[in-house]
């Protein structure tokens, strides 16, 4: 990828966030939906439960890869998990904005995911929650799978929940299979598995979520996201 092609491309993401406030997207996701509430619960703790078997036993150092408003560093915050350092980028500074502003124990950089300014081997674990899939090409997907590669320390895991499906109604994401994270990252060891009910047949369940949302999701078809682990090689090639 060119120089001139990959800003056009960061561009393209950028314009992508202000589409989203302009839109008002976020009001899609409010928790006061039952539904949202319960994607965002489920997957909330998921994601403490794989940071708590990947991190190393004291002292790990985390990376939260495209971690919008810090929400995780926040709910890392408040677990017994055995954080020593962590850190988040992002594209948009006003997310790292907000994420300093409500985290002053962490660290959050404005950066691109396919250009990191960290040394290799920097952290233990990186975490990309629907990072992937809000990426516009193929070639910027395998830069910042390259990069988090190289910022991991050998057998460092990567943390992955993202989009299985595309969205009709959102054509600036994508969905991403096995294969497709198989193909980004080949030669890793690989913990996938599906979860969260669609998010639009989730929105819609109102009062009757807490009766109806778990054997929906039982349904394998109707879980919309990949969510588990990646362990990066013990041997690299760098």
């Amino acid at each position: 990828m060119t120089d001139r092609d990959r800003d056009r491309e960061l561009d393209a993401i950028r314009e992508t966030y202000q589409r989203y406030e302009r839109e008002g997207r976020h009001r899609s996701w409010d928790r006061r939906n039952p539904g949202n509430a319960r994607i965002e619960g489920d997957r909330d703790r998921a994601l403490v439960a794989l940071l708590r078997r990947s991190l190393p036993g004291t002292g790990g150092r985390a990376l939260d890869l495209g971690m919008g408003d810090g929400r995780l560093a926040h709910i890392v915050r408040g677990s017994d998990l055995p954080i020593g350092a962590w850190t988040g980028v992002d594209l948009d500074p006003r997310a790292v904005g907000s994420a300093r502003e409500a985290n002053p124990w962490a660290q959050f950089v404005e950066a691109s995911g396919d250009r990191l300014p960290f040394a290799s081997g920097s952290f233990d674990v990186v975490i990309a929650s629907t990072l992937f899939s809000s990426l516009p090409s193929p070639m910027l997907e395998a830069g910042v799978a390259s990069e988090v590669g190289r910022v991991l320390v050998p057998g460092g895991w990567l943390i992955w929940y993202d989009l299985r499906y595309g969205n009709p109604a959102n054509r600036s994401v994508h969905g991403l299979g096995r294969g497709d994270v198989r193909s980004l990252f080949p030669g890793w060891t690989m913990e996938l598995g599906w979860m969260t009910l669609l998010p639009p047949l989730a929105r819609r369940l109102g009062p009757l979520t807490g009766a109806l949302y778990g054997p929906l999701h039982a349904l394998p078809l109707l879980r919309s996201h990949l969510i588990g682990r990646l362990q990066a090689p013990l041997i690299t090639s760098r």
